[in-house]
């Protein structure tokens, strides 16, 4: 039996948005879809009311669902424990985790609450975070886009479940990485043979790219791939390659326990205009 993709469901907007990115993408992956919702009674409040209510938003969600994909098999599932523990502890059998971001405020981006954000940094699969608004209209054949780790087994991470997502859903792939000068480069020449040369590094940093997806293109030769190589931040350039993309996929590694996810996930997180996935590499 496959794994299912699991959505975080708590009645707002944002999360019916994300219910329907989710269900369409097990769609097409085959996949079951399961809502979850994590209800914790508060202190001094009515505990029955407080349950019929979260029972009540689930209800909705489920029928919102199955009405608007109804070849999807769709189930829902309450359970009396804190959202991001619930969610973090599921994700170690699931597809992946969805879940919609709070709507921005004139700022745009997103606001990543602390379920959010302790779900992203500590789940062991693919978080995908949906933003409101008009951004969850998403291009249907806009390209996956790939940001390649530097490092090979985060690659192999972030790859994988990019080419998944492109052949499940029959769009592009663009794996993109961004590259910097050597710290000592405008203060020296000779710097790796090519300090005359600078864009001999952009050629050499491209070359590497396209060896490391040759196992890749094998493996999924119906995908069409493109290589981006840029000089400069891999934030900058992912927020700017995300623009009408079907799917930003970005790694993170990081410490277990601790809620940092690294830059380039914060910034892509907050500024870029797409569906994002965070994927643990480590």
């Amino acid at each position: 039996m496959k794994q299912p993709v699991i959505v975080g469901v708590d009645g707002t907007p944002d999360s019916l948005h994300a219910a329907g990115w989710a269900a369409d993408e097990a769609r097409r992956r085959g996949a079951p879809l399961l809502l979850l919702h994590g209800h914790e009674p508060t202190l001094l409040g009515d505990a029955d009311r407080e349950r019929q209510s979260a029972e009540h938003v689930l209800h909705d969600a489920l029928t919102h669902v199955r009405e608007q994909h109804p070849d999807v098999e769709a189930r829902a599932e309450m359970v009396a424990r804190p959202e991001a523990e619930l969610l973090t502890e599921r994700g170690r059998e699931a597809e992946m985790i969805v879940l919609g971001s709070r709507r921005p405020g004139p700022v745009a981006g997103f606001l990543l609450g602390s379920v959010g954000l302790r779900v992203v940094s500590r789940t062991l699969c693919p978080v995908v975070m949906i933003r409101g608004g008009e951004a969850v209209h998403r291009p249907p054949t806009g390209a996956v886009v790939a940001g390649v780790p530097p490092e090979e087994d985060e690659a192999t991470a972030v790859l994988d479940f990019a080419f998944r997502t492109a052949a499940a859903n029959g769009v592009p792939l663009r794996a993109a990485r961004a590259w910097a000068l050597p710290a000592l480069f405008p203060n020296r020449t000779g710097v790796l043979g090519l300090s005359d040369r600078p864009g001999e590094l952009g050629t050499e940093h491209r070359q590497k790219l396209v060896r490391l997806l040759k196992p890749w293109r094998r493996r999924y030769p119906d995908i069409a791939v493109t290589e981006h190589v840029e000089r400069g931040f891999a934030a900058d350039m992912l927020v700017n390659l995300a623009a009408g993309a079907h799917l930003l996929v970005v790694g993170r590694s990081s410490t277990p326990g601790s809620r940092y996810v690294g830059h380039v996930v914060h910034a892509t997180l907050h500024f870029a205009n797409a569906p994002v996935a965070v994927v643990p590499t480590r």
